[in-house]
């Protein structure tokens, strides 16, 4: 609810009402829910993400749906080497650290001290925010040796 809420504050009200609008519901129902703290549809929590730019946490409106990441996983290499703090700011339409320090739920000085212009770090924060998803393989089934001997038995 943190990351909708933190969006939400970014907007002002015209554009409150019109991102509702454009996820199916109304910047009402998206009070009452955050001040309640009801639980989404899982289509409407897909849209509040997907409108956002993917700002807002598919995980923590629904963890039941979308898991969190286990920060185990190597996700440095999966994060755009060419996303810089000023584009990260840019493509969510802010314009201080401070409020992407809120949305990533960062303190504000480890985001200022990030360079304007260098690659963004790839902390757990910043990887969920991009919306990387780590590719997680299947477990392999190991082969039954005894596969190729084994045959049907025929009753008399």
């Amino acid at each position: 609810m943190d990351t909708l809420r933190a969006h939400l504050s970014t907007l002002v009200p015209a554009d409150q009402a019109a991102y509702a609008a454009r996820c199916g519901t109304t910047i009402g129902y998206l009070r009452k829910a955050l001040s309640k703290g009801q639980r989404f549809d899982g289509g409407l929590v897909r849209l509040l993400h997907v409108e956002s730019g993917g700002v807002v946490s598919l995980t923590e409106l629904r963890p039941d749906i979308w898991p969190p990441v286990e920060e185990e996983l190597s996700l440095a290499l999966a994060v755009d080497t060419r996303m810089s703090k000023r584009a990260l700011r840019a493509r969510l339409g802010f314009t201080t650290d401070k409020q992407l320090a809120a949305v990533l739920r960062l303190p504000l000085d480890q985001v200022e001290s990030w360079e304007e212009e260098r690659a963004l770090p790839a902390v757990p924060e910043v990887v969920r925010l991009l919306g990387v998803q780590p590719v997680i393989q299947a477990e392999q089934v190991p082969a039954d040796p005894d596969d190729d001997r084994i045959v049907p038995v025929e009753s008399a």
